[in-house]
This record gives C-alpha cells, structure tokens and sequence, in this order.
C-alpha cells in the first residue's frame, strides 16, 4: 500500500526550548508541507498539545484496524553527550522511547495498534536541554504511516475530525473491552459428585455462589473513624464493605512519628483489625514519600537513610502478616529525592510475601515516558518490585479518554509487572470535563457514566488486578465532590452503579444438576466460591477457587 508522509521542510525553525523541527504536513501519495516554519508550529501551541519538551503531529483517518508501522526519519544533535529522546506520540500519548543518537537522517521504526478511526500520529521530544552556547536538538525529516497488508492506506485529516471521533474510539474501546473481559476474568471449573464408592450421582443439585473476588475493588479508608457521630463512622463503614474488598491505608510518617522514636499506632490497629475481620485486603500508603507529608515533625528535611530504614522495619514487622501491599517509595519520579533501589531491598528482606507498589501520577494523561524509562531502569538494577501503580487523577477534573487508557495499559503492561489503578476520582463537582468534552460537566451521573466506562476498560485488562478510588466520601476527598458518598453519607449514583457491576453483573451465581457421570460444569469470575449440592436429603457444603492459572475440580462424596 502507498504509504501516509508526512514530511517536514528542510530548513529547521526554533520549537519550544532549541528543538528544531521542519514544517509539517500530510498528503496521500506525494508530500505537502506548509509555506513557513511559523504556519507549522502556531497551531500546535494555539492548540494545548505541547507537553514537556514538545510534540508535532498531524491527524489521520485509519480505514482499516491493525498494526501500522510508523518509520520517523530525524536526526539530533547531543549535549553533555546524551542524545534526544524521541518517542511515538499516538492520540496525546507518548509510548516507546528511542534515543536519536545520529548526526545524519536515519529511519526510526515504530510498529502501534491503531483502531479504523481518526488519530493523532506524531512524536515527541523528551529531553531538551539549554545552554547559552549549546543545546541539544531533534531534527525530523518525514513520518511515514505504513499500513498492514491487506489494508486500504490511511489519508490526512484535521483536528476537527480527531475531535469529533472521540466518542467513537471511546464506543470501540468498550466493545474492545467487552469482547476480552471474559478471556481475562473468568475461568471454567467442574464439580463431580459421587458416592462412597466412587459412583457419579446422577441428578444432585448444584447451587454455586462466588463470596469473594479475586480482582481487588478498593478505595482509601481515610475516613474510617473521622465523622462526628458513631452511627456516621458506622455508615461510612458499612458501605465500606458492602462494595469493597481491598482498603488503603494511610502510614504517612509526618502522622506516625510525632516524636523521633516513638511512634503511635492507635489509629491504625483499629482499621487493620476491621479489615482482616471482614477478609478485605490491604495496602500501607506510603512507607516513604518525598512530601512534607513523609517528613516526621522532629525532622527538618528528609530522615537520613537509616531512620528511613528504622521506620519502615517499624511499620512492616508490626503488620508482618497482614497487610499484603506497600508503596514504599511514593512517586519517585515526579516527587524524587529517595531513591527506591534501598528501600525496596528493605521491604523484601522485611516481609517476603508482600507486593511492592510504585506508585506514581501523570501516566493517563501523556503517558509519562520518564516513569517508563524509571521502572524499566529498575528492572535492569534488580530492584524488587511487583506492581505497577498507575494514579488516574492528575491533572483533575480530567476524563483520560478511554481508547488513550487502554493503550497505555498496553504500553505499561509490556513491562511484565501487574498494573493497579491506585487513585481513581472522577468527581461531581460540576467543573467542565477536559479531556473528553463531549461530556460536558462532572454531574453525579456523568461521574457515575464515566466511572463505570472506565471500570469496565480496566476490569477487561489482563494485566491490571486492582482499581482504588480516592475519596470514598465528599467530606476530606482530596478533589471536591471526588466521593462515591455525598457529605451527609448517602451514596451517589455512581456508587449503586459500581455496586451493580462488581456484585450482579461480574459475580457468578449457578444453579443445575450433575449429569450421568456426576459432573457439573461451569464459568465463573476468578475468585472463591461456596458449593452447596443437595441429593435425596442429603446436603454438602465445600468451598471451590476459580483462578487464572489452573481449572480446578471439585470432588464432593455423598453418603
């Protein structure tokens, strides 16, 4: 097939901080490129689309789905000895990352799933740099789309019409979604009724309820004893559990250690001891963070190292056992100043069987190839680490438009590790949405719309096995309006739709009779099960675990 050029002028113009970029433009079959430098670069700025160091991109109609290759011919020029980074920019997300560590054009091969819609397709520039003598540029030449084979070529388009398709990508995301979930989510399991001597029981009833799923539905417990009354508390809590079964919990060491060695743990006890009476799992938020927020009171700066290591092994050995997730270094990208690869080290010596989160913002929202970059690092170092956390409320007030989540799920996922979806709000606070503005305002029915939609991206993801939401209730949410509970407590839409999701429409209930043999198939959510089989008055209860890695059988003998 022909392929989509995009060819930049031949002379170079100054773009945001000393990066050199030509004139672009998009033609089927030939090359187009506007008259001056200027009419290329204005509508990107006039636009909003520059991030970081920069990006230029132009808007393009897929005909057909599948794998597109993306050849961008550039060259650069290094400073300090560090050539420009330059990554494939798709739908305002930055993916995979190359170094331009050539003098000379050359062609840079990017291979990007791309759905039968409009696209922005471009690149962008990562690290910049300015000196008054010197800096390092990125120069392209042509950003050629390569459709597959089989498939029509794609042709140039306007912003208008990568605007107006938005709804649609989302639309196909969804069905994308929709179509995968059950692959990813559940699994098939038999239960084979007999009697002492081994005979299958014909006929027996089989009644199966899934009591516990083996995805994690959490928020943050902030506000487990923070409201005036008892029976607020109480409510609050309740409604907790009713939907949930993963809880975050806050450990921020300005709260825990008011005195240098003497740390308090009466507010926490209660809540672990809450949570492991109602077998809801939990995640100690953060062991370290570069905040105030980490910095004990007796403190004037970060703790040195080995009150750091003295706090953790504190914290850990105090709840060994019981709580199973940490972010123990919070945000070390946008927020550095503790380095991970220590404190990490730490935690595995302390408690083996916990997972280790990095937790860290900005990732819907461009794709933050610096976090990419950081914990792809961190695995050629042999830093132990488990999960992937992944925020998805910064910047706020923002719908991330769901074709853009997903992709960058994918992106992440490559990485080997599981993902959770840690600080989720959409909010109700009636502030225009950005992001997706055919939504128009945060009512408490477009958080609720929204929210599901998003669940149901997520829930569908392979690698992803947790979604947090941060605040549970509107009174403290860190956003306004942020809750699934209003400030008088009573649950929003978006709470009864969440409830209807998590507990009917992605909980398995069954009910048949073994066949011949005494055998009764079915497919259920990954999770754990309660099996009651009934024949002739006689009753037998057994449990049963449906997970992603093996198809287990349940034997039940009758009398």
């Amino acid at each position: 097939m022909t392929p989509l050029t995009h060819r930049g002028a031949p002379t170079g113009v100054l773009f945001a901080f000393a990066v050199f970029l030509g004139c672009h433009g998009i033609a089927l079959g030939a090359e187009y490129s506007f008259k001056t430098a200027d009419a290329a670069v204005k509508p990107f700025l006039s636009r909003g689309h520059l991030t970081s160091n920069g990006r230029i991109a132009d808007h393009v109609r897929v005909f057909d789905g599948g794998d597109y290759e993306i050849i961008v011919r550039a060259s650069g020029s290094p400073l300090g000895g560090v050539w420009p980074l330059m990554a494939v920019s798709i739908n305002e997300a930055n993916l995979e990352t190359v170094s331009v560590n050539s003098a000379e054009y050359r062609d840079f091969r990017f291979v990007v799933g791309l759905s039968a819609h409009v696209h922005q397709i471009g690149v962008a520039f990562l690290n910049d740099a300015w000196r008054l003598t010197e800096d390092r540029n990125l120069y392209l030449d042509t950003i050629t789309i390569r459709a597959p084979s089989g498939a029509r070529s794609p042709v140039g388009t306007d912003a208008a019409a990568w605007a107006a398709d938005g709804p649609a990508r989302e639309e196909t995301a969804l069905r994308h979604a929709a179509q995968t979930m059950p692959r990813h989510r559940m699994g098939g399991a038999a239960i084979r009724v007999q009697d002492r001597a081994g005979v299958g029981v014909n006929d027996a009833a089989v009644e199966v309820r899934q009591v516990r799923h083996a995805f994690l539905f959490g928020a943050n417990l902030c506000g487990f004893a923070q409201f005036s009354t008892p029976a607020k508390n109480e409510s609050y809590r309740r409604q907790f559990a009713a939907l949930f079964n993963y809880a975050t919990l806050p450990f921020y060491w300005h709260l825990y250690e008011p005195v240098k060695g003497r740390l308090t743990f009466d507010e926490s006890d209660p809540v672990v001891a809450w949570c492991l009476e109602r077998g809801i799992q939990m995640k100690g938020h953060p062991l370290l963070w570069a905040d105030k927020a980490g910095v004990p009171p007796w403190s004037s700066g970060q703790p040195a190292e080995a009150d750091q290591k003295r706090y953790m092994t504190e914290v850990m050995t105090r709840f060994l056992g019981k709580i199973g997730f940490w972010d123990v270094v919070n945000e070390p990208v946008n927020r550095p100043g503790i380095a991970i690869d220590a404190p990490h080290r730490w935690a595995r010596e302390l408690d083996p069987d916990a997972k280790i989160v990095v937790n860290e913002y900005g990732i819907f929202y461009e794709g933050h190839p610096d976090f990419h970059q950081f914990l792809q690092a961190a695995i050629e170092r042999n830093v132990p680490f488990d999960v992937i956390g992944i925020q998805a409320h910064a910047p706020t007030d923002m719908a991330f438009p769901l074709d853009r989540v997903q992709m960058i799920l994918d992106h992440y996922a490559r990485l080997g590790k599981s993902i959770h979806i840690t600080e989720f709000t959409p909010a109700s606070n009636l502030k225009p949405v950005a992001g997706s503005p055919w939504r128009g305002r945060w009512t408490e029915e477009q958080q609720a719309d929204y929210a599901e939609k998003f669940y149901r991206v997520c829930f569908a993801h392979p690698a992803v096995t947790a979604i947090s939401w941060w605040d549970f209730c509107d009174v403290g949410a860190w956003v306004e309006g942020g809750g699934m509970l209003r400030a008088d407590l009573s649950p929003k839409p978006v709470y009864e739709k969440l409830r209807r999701l998590i507990h009917e429409e992605w909980t398995t209930r069954v009910e048949g009779r073994t066949d011949a043999t005494g055998a009764f198939y079915f497919t259920g959510f990954h999770g754990e099960y309660r099996v009651v089989v009934r024949h002739d008055g006689t009753i037998r209860e057994a449990p049963l675990r449906i997970t992603p890695d093996e198809a287990e059988e349940l034997v039940i003998t009758l009398d």
